[in-house]
């Protein structure tokens, strides 16, 4: 019996590990001035296994949330579809999309997927234009070829009342973009303290970072970070955009 028991703990071990709530993320574009983007995370609620999708309509001139947003949909049924909350997600994002012109696509520039095998998650190098005589990107950086890197340092910050209790520790982050040549380093995000929406988080990755396809007169890149914070079932995964100006 003892070893029935711990051979059915071994068998269940691995989908225990593996529960937990991963949202992805998908981009919904610009404005045609960049001023405005964009983006959606979606998944299945650890625990509940509820569906929801979440519509974040960014400022990106000053980095906030424009009013109305986020667009938030959760189908409070195991049997819903995910495809289902999102037409309703977009449904109902679709006036304030629409009013804020969000109507041009965004260039994906660099993804780290959470199930891809890389070491380094927490820089990521690029260039902005894509490279026709290379193929792709280039070996060496051009002059005529922004080649940036973004830098994530996770930072200690004082714990938010909503997570004293807590057991883990509580973490903020610093991102710095660097314009590979000439070298021109600025941190473009340092967390003093953490906003109640963020939750209780213990790290931090980049996970994508996206421009305006085209030129544009205000040329706003906007990185996607991917936040850890301890669900039901293991460390639970959501993003938040951190846009910022075209080196």
């Amino acid at each position: 019996m003892r070893r029935l028991a711990l051979a059915l703990l071994l068998c269940l071990c691995p989908a225990i590990a593996e529960a937990a709530d991963g949202a992805q993320f998908q981009a919904l574009g610009y404005s045609p001035d960049s001023h405005y983007f964009a983006f959606e995370q979606f998944g299945i609620q650890d625990g509940s296994g509820f569906p929801y999708v979440d519509v974040f309509i960014i400022d990106t001139e000053k980095n906030e949330w424009v009013k109305g947003s986020p667009i938030r949909e959760l189908l409070k049924q195991e049997t819903a579809r995910l495809g289902a909350a999102r037409k309703k997600a977009l449904s109902r994002a679709a006036p304030l999309l629409k009013a804020r012109g969000i109507t041009e696509p965004a260039e994906l520039l660099a993804a780290l997927p959470a199930t891809q095998l890389f070491a380094g998650r927490e820089k990521v190098s690029f260039d902005r234009f894509y490279n026709s005589m290379a193929g792709g990107a280039a070996e060496k950086p051009s002059d005529n070829n922004a080649r940036t890197e973004l830098t994530l340092t996770a930072t200690d910050v004082p714990m938010p009342e909503s997570c004293k209790g807590f057991a883990g520790q509580v973490r903020g982050f610093t991102l710095t973009v660097n314009r590979v040549q000439p070298p021109t380093p600025a941190v473009i995000h340092s967390d003093a303290s953490l906003p109640d929406s963020r939750g209780c988080p213990e790290g931090y990755d980049i996970a994508a970072v996206y421009g305006p396809m085209g030129f544009s007169k205000t040329r706003r890149l906007v990185a996607l970070i991917a936040v850890y914070a301890r669900g039901f079932e293991g460390m639970n995964r959501r993003y938040i955009a951190v846009p910022f100006a075209d080196p």
